[in-house]
């Protein structure tokens, strides 16, 4: 059976992307993108927020995010949601992030530009 935990996101880089190299050889890329989303307030006023989401890669994608991202830069992430647990001075602690499968640079559009289209 196919897996139903799939995400796409469009977002920009919030941070400036970390990257590991363990013992093994593995690549690790975290980044962390925002999310925005404009709706429309019932007196008719939009409203924008933004969403946080950290984002794991790892071989050849951490690869690529290493050589080719930084902080600002348009993304779009495919992926699954992965949980995480863990104990932190005898308190249970948890989170959501995306494990990306593919993580592609994008174009995004200039306020100016994105208020004229």
């Amino acid at each position: 059976m196919t897996s139903m935990n799939q995400v796409q996101l469009i977002g920009k880089i919030t941070l400036e992307p970390k990257f590991k190299t363990f013992k093994s050889g593995a690549k690790l890329a975290e980044l962390g993108i925002g999310i925005p989303e404009s709706k429309k307030k019932e007196n008719g006023d939009w409203e924008s927020t933004m969403h946080f989401v950290d984002v794991v890669l790892w071989s050849d994608q951490a690869e690529y995010a290493q050589a080719n991202l930084k902080r600002g830069d348009g993304v779009m992430v495919l992926g699954s949601l992965q949980y995480e647990s863990w104990e932190k001075e005898g308190k249970k602690q948890s989170k959501v992030r995306v494990k990306g499968k593919k993580v592609q640079f994008i174009e995004w559009p200039k306020r100016e530009q994105a208020l004229s289209a």
